[in-house]
């Protein structure tokens, strides 16, 4: 009883011998459950016919191989009129018949198998004693069954690539349970509306800006409330804005150049300084630095480090002079007991130059070349330890790069003032200025604030159509979706074409766009289990169709 209670054997067996070999530990058990009965017909029978062993794997110990070699009876059935005149009795709760492993092992493999997928699960599988092919794991996602799951109030819609480019399918969400509902093998509106019909009771479905989906949650819940996400609609609206400014290139280019007179006029009435560089925006290319200034800051660091041991030399001989022991001195200066002895012994501390002996740096016959390059705008060392390589250079690439590395540290002279984006010569590109307008007003720099300023000066036209993305952005971040019919005849009458366009199509779904602008539901939930997918995709190393995609985004949930 007590191994039984050890290694947690099912009461319906006893054990009759534990053996521990190379291959793990094996266990062998006779079968004496009581009330056997027909798996046919149900009538119970005590005739035994005769016994056979079967072979289970079970869960490791101490990450030891178990296994069960059971004897198993064979029954004749009392029942005249079953078809099944000899059964085997089959073993309730340990395994299911024809089975080669118990049951609490099929559960943790599949566990791992959810978890893993069928590669990186067969390894661990096997580092914890449960050697399994991949497609064994495989198998188990698929026979997994699936549970009941209540119809979500409130779904998230969104499409996945099965094949980037190609193919697509859909994903459904339950955004209040916050766990994936189901894997649709396509995008189109029938699958989604013959879904929704199987699942009656879905309140409000957030969705894109996509038109199938829209005809699917029309036709499969048609009570049901589309919501469309906010996302969506800002990245629609930025690329409006893109369309814009492309056709403005000239006042973009205007208002970039009036931002480098304005900073220019700055400049003399402080005094010629140079204003600091925009943090987060890109400065330009870098201008090399005179070819010896980074060798005097090196210079500069190795004396001073020099100074501050000669200083630690003669404080430790003064108080050597006064008497004091080594670990007393160690501890006042700041260093090891064998530093103090070195101090004690030799005289004062000497720099150590790396160029003894007449040697030169493998570089230094480089270094012109390499800054003629630098200078011409080469910035990659592979490319440029390739070039001094087929001139004769002879040693490894660490060299370049460490000396590049020098170079970029080095940043621009500190007197001339780095281009930035919005004040580059042909102006800064449409979808820069588009997320710009985007951006919130608190989060602009001086600059960024500056341009707009210009920029609207530059055009009627681009000063209504500022206002009125800034407008739909306030409405969208503070869920004013009842301003939305004021803000679509505002767009109508302007001059500006782009954004009427826009209005007209936010017009033809205004219902969800009202309601995307009114209510807190959005799509950033499904987009979080698209990423989750994606890793579960890649897991699978190709053996990733929808199906075996689907069972184990749902089970693992």
């Amino acid at each position: 009883m007590a191994t039984d209670a050890a290694f947690l054997i099912p009461p319906s067996l006893h054990v009759a011998a534990l053996l521990l070999g190379d291959d793990g530990v094996r266990i062998r058990a006779v079968s004496e459950a009581t009330g056997v009965c027909c798996p046919v017909c149900g009538e119970p029978s005590d005739r035994v016919h005769s016994r056979y062993e079967r072979t289970l794997a079970d869960l490791p110990w101490a990450r030891f191989a178990v296994r069960f070699h059971l004897q198993v009876r064979r029954f004749f059935c009392e029942n005249p009129a079953c078809p099944r005149t000899i059964f085997a009795e089959r073993l309730a709760g340990i395994a299911p018949a024809f089975a080669h492993r118990t049951e609490r092992q099929r559960d943790r493999l599949t566990d791992l198998a959810l978890a893993l997928g069928g590669e990186a699960g067969a390894r661990l599988a096997a580092r914890h004693g449960m050697p399994v092919s991949p497609d064994t794991l495989l198998r188990l996602i698929r026979g997994a069954p699936e549970a009941e799951r209540p119809t979500p109030a409130v779904l998230g819609v969104d499409d996945w690539a099965i094949h980037k480019g190609l193919t697509y399918g859909t994903i459904l969400v339950d955004l209040e349970r916050h766990r994936p509902m189901d894997l649709l093998p396509d995008r189109s509106s029938g699958s989604l509306a013959a879904w929704l019909r199987a699942h009656p009771g879905v309140a409000v479905i957030a969705r894109d800006r996509g038109g199938a989906y829209a005809v699917g949650a029309r036709d499969g819940a048609p009570e049901a409330t589309q919501v469309a996400d906010r996302w969506h609609l800002v990245d629609n609206l930025a690329d409006v804005l893109e369309d814009f400014f492309r056709g403005k290139g000239s006042c973009l280019t205007a208002a970039a150049a009036a931002l480098v007179a304005q900073a220019k006029d700055k400049g003399k009435e402080t005094g010629g300084a140079a204003p600091p560089p925009v943090e987060g925006v890109y400065q330009g290319k870098r201008r090399h630095p005179q070819p010896e200034r980074w060798r005097e800051r090196a210079e500069a660091a190795a004396e001073a480090g020099v100074a501050r041991r000669r200083e630690k030399y003669e404080q430790a001989r003064a108080l050597h002079a006064k008497g004091a022991s080594v670990a007393q001195i160690a501890r006042t200066v700041g260093t090891s007991r064998m530093t103090v002895y070195k101090y004690l012994r030799e005289g004062p501390p000497q720099r150590q130059r790396h160029s003894v002996h007449g040697r030169q740096r493998v570089l230094e016959p480089w270094e012109p070349c390499l800054l003629k390059r630098w200078a011409d705008g080469c910035r990659m060392a592979t490319v440029l330890w390739r070039e001094i390589r087929a001139q004769g250079f002879a040693y490894s690439l660490s060299n370049v790069q460490r000396f590049v590395a020098q170079l970029r540290r080095e940043g621009p002279p500190p007197t001339a003032r780095p281009r930035t984006a919005l004040t580059q010569p042909h102006g800064p590109p449409p979808r820069r200025v588009a997320a710009l307008v985007l951006r919130r007003p608190e989060r602009r720099s001086e600059e960024q604030c500056a341009y707009l300023k210009l920029l609207r000066a530059e055009a009627p036209a681009i000063a209504a159509a500022v206002d009125l993305a800034e407008d739909f952005l306030v409405m969208l971040r503070r869920r004013e979706g009842e301003r939305l019919d004021a803000w679509l005849g505002a767009a109508d009458a302007s001059d500006v074409e782009e954004l009427k366009r826009f209005a007209g199509r936010l017009r033809a779904d205004q219902d969800a766009v009202q309601a995307g602008l009114t209510l807190r539901h959005s799509n950033g939930q499904t987009e979080g289990h698209v990423t989750k997918l994606k890793l579960v995709k890649r897991q699978g190393y190709g053996r990733a169709k929808v199906d075996l995609l689907r069972k184990r985004l749902l089970l693992a949930a």
